[in-house]
């Protein structure tokens, strides 16, 4: 087969036509660099502020996003991120232990180890009135392999004192 330019031409215009529908059907996501486009002035008792060009905050749904970091040093308070619990602290580091919501999920999950399955969920919640974390202990159950139906079957919930670990039943 041999190409000339109206091959090639011809090409062009079909692909043209088959990518096109690619941007029309993309979702209207906002681009976070969207956001970065406008620097936002913060003030910190009267005086404005502004972040490295780097660490821009950004606009989502009528809601700014700011990087924490500069915030908080703005504010004179340090700031420490612990990664192995994906605590954020802001000033004070707390003098006693406390346990973050990802070590009250492993607590959780160890409290009841021999009694779950390797499909049991376990996930944080919220918190309650009280500042505990309430945990979710679940599974997802599909009861029509062919249809894809299935049903959410709670094993329980339960309260981690974020103070002392205990857990408790909700129920």
């Amino acid at each position: 087969m041999k190409w000339d330019i109206k091959s090639f031409l011809g090409g062009i215009v079909v692909g043209s036509v088959l990518f096109s529908g690619i941007a029309i059907a993309a979702p209207a996501f906002p681009d976070a660099e969207e956001g970065m486009k406008t620097p936002f002035t913060y003030y910190f008792d009267g005086l404005p502020k502004s972040p490295n060009s780097d660490v821009q905050g950004i606009m989502y749904k009528n809601s700014v996003y700011v990087p924490i970091r500069f915030v908080a040093e703005n504010l004179n308070k340090p700031v420490i991120y612990d990664a192995r619990t994906k605590s954020i602290f802001i000033g004070k580091i707390p003098s006693a232990k406390m346990y973050s919501k990802m070590e009250a999920i492993e607590l959780v999950k160890k409290k009841f180890a021999g009694k779950l399955s390797p499909t049991h969920v376990v996930e944080y919640a919220h918190d309650d009135e009280k500042g505990h974390y309430v945990i979710q202990v679940y599974q997802t159950v599909v009861n029509n392999f062919q249809s894809g139906d299935s049903y959410t079957s709670t094993y329980g919930w339960f309260v981690v004192n974020p103070n002392t670990g205990e857990i408790k039943s909700l129920l």
